[in-house]
């Protein structure tokens, strides 16, 4: 009888993200951060409904999230995107950087806030430490 060698289990690193945003400027510089940070962009939207829609589809483990879409609440999306998909790690991107609004972000469940303007730098570093965070969790 052979020996046989079992692999060690090894847990899987959070390796995808989504991108919210309605500036098409601001996707891109998000898809260059998430790039740097070695994480498949699944891929964007530019509206609440349709950034819904394909996170439902995609489950992606990260969701960078504009809080101002043209047809929808960016809070109230948080919700809605935690309810269908419990497990993703929500981090909004916004230029409304009011203490009412991370905290209403936060108690929502977003689990980063990144001020814009920002650099792919800021990007990358959240990611980043985002991947850090969900796999210590697994």
């Amino acid at each position: 009888m052979q020996n046989a060698t079992i692999a060690p289990f090894h847990k899987q690193q959070p390796k995808s993200v989504f991108i919210i945003d309605d500036n098409a400027m601001m996707r891109s510089m998000m898809r260059l951060g998430a790039n740097e940070a070695e994480l498949a962009v699944l891929g964007e939207a530019g509206t609440a409904q349709a950034g819904l829609a394909r996170c439902t589809q995609l489950s992606p483990d990260i969701v960078l999230l504009d809080l101002g879409l043209p047809d929808g609440d960016g809070l109230e999306l948080i919700s809605e995107i935690k309810s269908r998909c419990p497990d993703v790690f929500v981090i909004v991107v916004s230029g409304n950087n009011d203490q009412g609004v991370v905290q209403s972000a936060v108690s929502r469940g977003a689990m980063g806030f990144i001020v814009k303007p920002f650099s792919i730098g800021n990007i990358t570093d959240t990611l980043v430490a985002a991947r850090r965070r969900l796999a210590a969790r697994q």
